[in-house]
């Protein structure tokens, strides 16, 4: 697991207080996690302060899946 994608998975399971085993790359936000907007909105705070980003409300709609969270960072 690469860090970028430990940390996302950490800022996850804080956020919405899921299944730590549950937050694996292809777990779909909505579908297998519960993530809502408010959640959505929460987490990308948390990526922004963490990884010294900024992350653009059109982007953040794209993300379906953890994948695409750590991918986005990582590009």
């Amino acid at each position: 697991m690469s860090e970028i994608e430990a940390k996302v998975k950490e800022i996850i399971v804080d956020t919405v207080n899921c299944d730590a085993d549950a937050v694996v790359l292809d777990a779909k936000l909505g579908d297998d996690l519960g993530i809502d907007s408010l959640d959505a909105m929460e987490i990308n705070m948390a990526l922004e302060e963490a990884f010294a980003i900024s992350i653009a409300d059109e982007d953040i709609v794209k993300f379906v899946c953890v994948k695409d969270i750590v991918n986005y960072i990582d590009s």
